[in-house]
């Protein structure tokens, strides 16, 4: 299925320097990127936030609004993913994600506005109604979707699409993983966490005791984790998992930390070779409940609480992070502490995008979302 539209981002990406390559600047020549975002992201206090929980000062790093038409953290990934298939000229992209991923809706979106064909290979989630929002995004964009049963079978026939492609084209297809994470692509999430240490240094914000950033595919997280240390901060980061622990473990983690400083140090020597030691990062658990994309009561309390200060999270990754954040609080885990939370969920409004879209338009699997009810404790749209 492949849709006729084609949107192009809007704004002006590129117009502020790069954190990374300003504190590193032989890496501007070593990794590969295309301008997407509006960067920097702001930073915004949560006043109303901190008096219902009885804490310091907490702070939300504005990620949500990281570009336009379509915010939120795969900006950032998307901007070394796509960067290095127009390096290596690739005609097509084929990425994965849940029927609802919002990277792989984003990739859509940004490939396709860059002149790339881009497939995404969709599997199976629990319904809800961003999973709607971001099917129909997928259709506006001009993408084509490809719906499997489980992830092995999403590999196997992105396999066969790839072959085809080469047999059809002579060009290799650029393959994005689940998620978007590679060791080179959070070097975006590096950049972030650089960031957000300058406008620290700059004294836009005070340095926080802790950070709260989901992890899911990791890259956000160790990003995170690793640009703060990079741009001397000491802050602690709380990665809060939102996936099954088949697909973020400690172990995993840990490695990618180290596959990620590599690349950077590969591209410029002044990195540190203790980048990852300096890293203050643990991973937090208990707030997955029944599964991936399974709302839970205690982060759609989180999401009420958040919008106190105006911001819109969703059920299945910052509302659960959010989730962990009033937990600590109310444990007396942050007081007297200064907090961030990262807020990595798209914010900006896509009904532009998509209207006049039709879901009958999707395959049969895709329409199913749309003629059955979202799970019961997506009662506000998330």
């Amino acid at each position: 299925m492949t849709a006729t539209r084609v949107l192009a981002p809007q704004g002006q990406p590129g117009a502020s320097p790069y954190a990374l390559f300003s504190a590193y600047p032989l890496l501007r020549g070593a990794l590969p990127r295309v301008p997407l975002g509006l960067w920097p992201t702001p930073v915004d206090s949560l006043p109303r936030l901190a008096d219902e929980l009885g804490v310091g000062p907490i702070y939300v790093k504005r990620d949500d609004v990281s570009a336009l038409p379509y915010g939120g953290n795969k900006i950032r990934k998307l901007e070394i993913l796509l960067g290095d298939a127009l390096s290596r000229g690739a005609t097509d992209v084929i990425t994965f994600g849940a029927v609802g991923s919002n990277h792989a809706f984003a990739t859509a979106l940004y490939g396709r506005a860059l002149g790339l064909n881009v497939t995404s290979m969709l599997t199976p989630q629990p319904n809800a109604g961003y999973v709607r929002r971001n099917l129909l995004g997928h259709l506006a964009s001009g993408a084509s979707v490809r719906f499997s049963e489980n992830r092995d079978e999403a590999l196997q026939e992105a396999e066969r699409l790839r072959a085809k492609l080469v047999r059809d084209t002579g060009i290799e297809p650029y393959v994005i993983p689940f998620g978007g994470t590679t060791p080179m692509s959070t070097a975006g999430a590096v950049s972030a966490g650089l960031e957000f240490a300058g406008q620290v240094a700059a004294g836009s914000v005070p340095a926080p005791d802790v950070i709260y950033v989901t992890l899911g595919s990791m890259g956000t997280a160790a990003g995170v984790a690793l640009g703060v240390a990079l741009g001397g901060l000491s802050s602690l980061v709380r990665a809060v998992r939102v996936v099954p622990d088949t697909i973020a473990t400690s172990e995993a983690f840990e490695e990618l930390l180290g596959a990620s400083a590599a690349v950077l140090r590969a591209g410029d020597p002044a990195i540190p070779r203790d980048v990852v030691a300096r890293a203050n990062v643990e991973i937090v658990e208990g707030h997955l409940g029944e599964g991936y994309a399974r709302f839970t009561p205690e982060g759609i309390g989180a999401i009420r609480l958040a919008a106190l200060d105006g911001l819109h999270l969703d059920g299945t990754y910052t509302g659960k992070t959010m989730a962990a954040l009033v937990a600590d609080a109310r444990s007396g885990r942050l007081d007297g502490m200064t907090t961030l939370f990262w807020d990595t969920y798209n914010s900006r409004d896509t009904g532009g995008l998509v209207a006049g879209v039709q879901y009958r338009d999707l395959p049969e699997p895709g329409r199913a979302y749309f003629e059955t009810g979202v799970q019961p404790l997506d009662i506000e749209g998330n």
